[in-house]
């Protein structure tokens, strides 16, 4: 009896044991189905309060000339622009990407010691919203287009050195992106631009995603600007 006992407590922990196993499985990777070739200039347009003077900068918008060791310190910078698709439940994303220079102090309460660092931000677009904006680009009537999302979010070089999911890397960048359309920000972040005809020119001004407070605000007098062509590269047909 005792054997049988023994017998019968043994099997059941092996069938306890063999219920709660779990096998080692990755999450399905994602990866970008298309993507665009990169623009990597526009010219920046800010009106001077005081002067009311134009001040052009290439790819930042300041009220000054802008030196090349100050454009970290400017929020509206690029190094380059770029869309790429990507496809999560069965539905299409479409992905504007840019990046830029940032940085911040080391010694943030006596503002010394800045280290500039670089950073790729991501702002998502349902299918519907890319086919809105190609259409209201073409229409070229210079109504503001006001895109929103709040799929959002940027990876930096900065951590870089530790290693692992600090790494400044697309692997990391579309871990970042599949997660922030599983579970999108709760705030909503703009896309501005302008699509005109200008001194007999095509041309599509725009300023990079930002809170919605200052977006179209700012766009009469604070923009990048680009000939229409040269943007049209980055939209994926």
């Amino acid at each position: 009896m005792r054997l049988q006992n023994q017998t019968l407590v043994a099997f059941l922990i092996l069938v306890t044991t063999i219920g709660n196993s779990q096998s080692r499985e990755n999450k399905t990777s994602v990866n970008f189905s298309t993507e665009t070739t990169k623009l990597e200039n526009a010219i920046g347009w800010q009106q001077n309060d005081k002067t009311g003077k134009w001040i052009e900068n290439n790819n930042v918008i300041d009220d000054k000339e802008c030196p090349s060791y100050w454009i970290s310190h400017i929020s509206q910078n690029f190094q380059w622009i770029q869309f790429k698709t990507i496809k999560k439940n069965d539905l299409n994303y479409h992905v504007f990407l840019y990046e830029k220079l940032g940085g911040e102090y080391k010694y943030k309460n006596i503002r010394e010691d800045w280290q500039t660092d670089k950073k790729t931000f991501f702002f998502i677009l349902t299918e519907e919203q890319y086919t809105d904006l190609k259409t209201k680009i073409n229409l070229q009537d210079g109504e503001n287009i006001i895109l929103t999302s709040k799929m959002t979010g940027n990876i930096t070089d900065r951590y870089q050195i530790l290693g692992g999911e600090h790494l400044y890397n697309e692997e990391n960048l579309l871990a970042k992106i599949t997660s922030v359309i599983d579970k999108p920000d709760y705030s909503e972040s703009c896309f501005a631009l302008n699509s005109q005809i200008t001194d007999a020119k095509e041309v599509l001004r725009f300023r990079l995603p930002e809170g919605c407070y200052s977006a179209e605000k700012y766009l009469n007098s604070k923009y990048f600007e680009v000939n229409l062509s040269e943007f049209k590269k980055i939209l994926i047909e």
